[in-house]
């Protein structure tokens, strides 16, 4: 599957950035969670997918490592108070497994993780066992993963064989005893 086929399904989910307010503090910018009240340096997490929220619209920017972003060509004077959001970075192993689902597979378990009030970005668990399988001429097994939302936990099994076609199921356990298979072959 394309990068920007990928991209798309990654772009759209709720809960994708960070999100906080800056303050300017002993010289340095610093960046407070708005979820967590953590403080970071501006510049330890400022990377390309950092955007500022300018009359109530996000636009990308680019940190320059002073007191100014670069943002629409322009250069912006940083103020206290300003509203910025980061991307969230996804775990190795996760990313991993995305990656190697056909679009279908990732269409299917997207629609309906979101279906259940999940975001790709709320995984807290993988463990992706076609990362210990790259060489192997056929592969097949079971990854597990746990997704937190923030009011529900949900416990996916992804069954898979990698031969001569493509299989992948996935079964959604939430905590509440809903359950749900979605199954793509190829």
């Amino acid at each position: 599957m394309s990068y920007q086929s990928r991209l798309h399904f990654l772009k759209e989910q709720p809960r994708a950035f960070v999100c906080g307010m800056i303050e300017h503090i002993d010289k340095q910018w610093v960046f407070f969670d708005d979820e967590s009240d953590e403080a970071f340096m501006l510049g330890e997490i400022a990377d390309d997918s950092l955007e500022i929220q300018l009359s109530q619209r996000w636009h990308k920017a680019m940190w320059t490592g002073e007191d100014t972003i670069q943002t629409n060509g322009q250069i912006y004077m940083l103020k206290e108070g300003d509203y910025i959001r980061v991307r969230k970075t996804l775990q190795h192993a996760y990313e991993t497994l995305l990656e190697e689902l056909t679009l279908e597979a990732l269409s299917q378990f997207t629609h309906h993780l979101n279906e259940l009030n999940f975001s790709l970005y709320d995984c807290i668990y993988c463990f992706n066992s076609l990362c210990f399988q790259e060489n192997a001429p056929s592969k097949s097994g079971v990854n597990f993963l746990t997704f937190d939302n923030g009011e529900e936990i949900c416990s996916i099994h992804h069954f898979f064989e990698r031969n001569h076609q493509t299989m992948d199921r996935f079964e959604f356990t939430l905590n509440n005893g809903k359950r749900l298979m979605t199954m793509s072959l190829n």
